[in-house]
């Protein structure tokens, strides 16, 4: 990485047995509530841990020891937390990252974090000194593995480089929230010393087992034919997304990496078009993968017809719904967060509406086949599923959402049948996994079961090898959905407070219509089990605006369905609406 940076003296004392002690300064108020924000993240935490200095044109990287230490307190608090849930029994852990200039020193204080508490340390298979892993197969290693339960991935996603932060995972492969995450917290802000012991980690190939894995799903879903021979293009824009490209590989495909890094590594919104299409008409290739630094956000750029088309997450899962549902006779149980694309609605089984992000998506995985979950999470999750008239019923428990769907099947005169659950969410999460549901004829109840783990957190991969090989079959993502409705995302900036103020300003206006523009909205709170409002939905004739506080930055995020023809205007009329009489 041509990243010029440099990481500040830390001041370490002896201890016993070549170990080491980190004596801790005091947090300062601003410190506190980066370790234990007031808007709870909805994937991990997230540091802007170097400071960036600009000079002669040039950014200089500096990794100062007070945001170095903030990562520190976090990695002791999980190692604290996690030993007192397993009775210090079992200690072992699956540390990973993505390839930002601060990995390595992260990865190295982290593992001997561990190492000094008594934990076994395991890495991917990697250069000395490196564990390079995505998010999704780092979270489901975490049941893929039997006698691995906590896993670490550091990595800021779609963030700049100066970004790093913190995915943990105990026992399943859903993000840590509710009250377990604040608990860490808590324990994080209590760190007032560190001891360190020099590590040795285990290697293992966790990409491979995910991959085996994947195949293995895929298999049971649709035949991977027409994807080989093919020629694809992966654009990883940080690292080189070695797990993804080692699967179209293993799956026959013939893959060209473009190696050059974008910052940041967003790829829905920085499509360089002048570079693919070099390299794809280089390569003689109809289809390139996008990918962010920690391989949960995707886009494809596609050539139609000798034409050229950037396809982002809600169009391609979307369109993917409805052609594996049309064309290849799947029923599909349809989890999506509310804000994500509801093109795909129309051809699912049952539509499942959820807040953002997998603690919320997650929770419906688990109550459908009788996972014990957490009550913090439920009371904190947005969770509905449509009845028969289209209208949200809130989920507090599973036995609703299960009898929803027998009631379903009794109306089609199904006793049996095999669903494709899928779980995603527009900015590119995407998890899928066979359900099958049987009547039993003694209880005359249905019964919900599955071959495979369960995994509950983004693992996209399955849907990008999809939509790939139904691409190489000749079927097109914009003929597949209806293309005079645009949905997308835009932000306003707003720190915590400022994010919580806009919130609590708009709650007066609950069920009631106002108007923005001459246009009308019937307005409608979608709150979690704990009756705490996440989401405004603003409803007019023909167009749904929806309205959060960004989990993952200073934004308040705002998403549109609407004409083609005037949604800019609308969502941006929309914004400076909201900024103007409610921050």
């Amino acid at each position: 990485m041509m990243i010029d940076f440099e990481i500040e003296d830390i001041d370490l004392k002896d201890g016993e047995l070549g170990t080491k002690i980190l004596q801790l300064p005091v947090l300062t108020d601003n410190e506190i509530s980066v370790i234990d924000p007031i808007v709870a993240p909805t994937s991990g935490l997230r540091i802007e841990i170097f400071d960036v200095n600009k000079k002669e044109g040039k950014e200089k990287y500096l990794l100062t020891r007070r945001k170095f230490f903030l990562f520190l307190r976090v990695f002791k608090a999980i190692s604290e937390k996690f030993k007192e849930l397993k009775k210090n029994q079992n200690l072992k852990i699956l540390i990973v990252t993505d390839n930002r200039p601060s990995k390595e020193p992260l990865l190295k204080y982290c593992s001997e974090i561990f190492a000094y508490d008594g934990y076994e340390v395991y890495y991917q298979k990697d250069l000395n000194g490196q564990s390079k892993m995505s998010a999704p197969y780092g979270a489901a290693s975490v049941v893929l593995y039997d006698d691995i339960n906590l896993v670490i991935v550091l990595t800021a996603s779609h963030n700049y480089f100066s970004w790093n932060g913190i995915k943990f995972y105990i026992d399943y492969p859903i993000p840590i929230s509710g009250d377990l995450f604040k608990e860490i917290s808590r324990r994080a802000l209590n760190v007032k010393e560190i001891r360190l012991k020099p590590c040795e980690p285990k290697r293992i190939d966790a990409e491979q087992i995910n991959n085996d894995y994947i195949i293995q799903l895929l298999s049971r879903i649709l035949e991977i034919k027409s994807l080989r021979g093919k020629n694809i293009v992966i654009w990883p824009y940080l690292g080189k997304a070695r797990g993804i490209v080692n699967l179209y590989k293993q799956l026959g495909a013939n893959v060209i990496v473009i190696e050059e890094e974008i910052n940041p590594p967003n790829p829905i919104k920085e499509i360089r078009e002048e570079k693919l299409r070099n390299v794809m008409t280089q390569a003689n290739s109809n289809l390139a993968i996008l990918l962010d630094a920690d391989r949960d956000r995707i886009a494809l750029y596609v050539k139609q017809n000798g034409e050229y088309f950037t396809y982002i997450p809600n169009e391609i899962y979307s369109a993917m719904h409805n052609i594996l549902t049309m064309n290849y006779n799947k029923k599909i149980i349809n989890v999506r967060t509310i804000p994500s694309d509801l093109r795909g609605d129309n051809s699912s089984f049952l539509n499942v509406l959820t807040g953002v992000g997998y603690k919320h998506l997650g929770v419906i995985l688990y109550f459908l086949f009788g996972i014990e979950v957490d009550q913090s999470k439920i009371d904190t999750a947005i969770l509905y599923f449509e009845n028969e008239d289209k209208k949200l019923t809130k989920i507090k428990y599973p036995n609703p959402l299960k009898e929803r769907i027998g009631n379903l099947m009794k109306k089609q005169g199904l006793d049996e049948e095999e669903f494709l659950i899928v779980m995603w969410e527009e900015s590119g999460g995407h998890t899928i996994n066979i359900l099958n549901v049987s009547k039993n004829q003694e209880t005359n109840k249905f019964d919900f079961s599955t071959e495979f783990p369960l995994i509950a957190d983004k693992y996209p991969v399955p849907a990008l090898i999809l939509i790939s090989e139904l691409i190489c079959r000749g079927h097109i993502i914009s003929e597949s959905i209806d293309w005079s409705i645009v949905g997308i995302n835009r932000t306003i900036p707003a720190i915590d407070e400022e994010k919580i103020k806009i919130m609590r300003n708009f709650e007066k206006n609950d069920k009631k219509t106002i108007k923005i523009a001459e246009r009308n909205y019937n307005v409608r709170a979608l709150s979690d089990n704990n009756n705490k409002i996440d989401i405004y939905q603003l409803k007019s004739k023909d167009s749904t605006i929806y309205l959060r506080p960004s989990g993952t930055g200073p934004d308040i995020r705002f998403y549109i369905f609407a004409k083609r023809e005037t949604y800019l205007e609308e969502i941006k009329r929309a914004q400076d609406h909201i900024k103007q009489n409610y921050a």
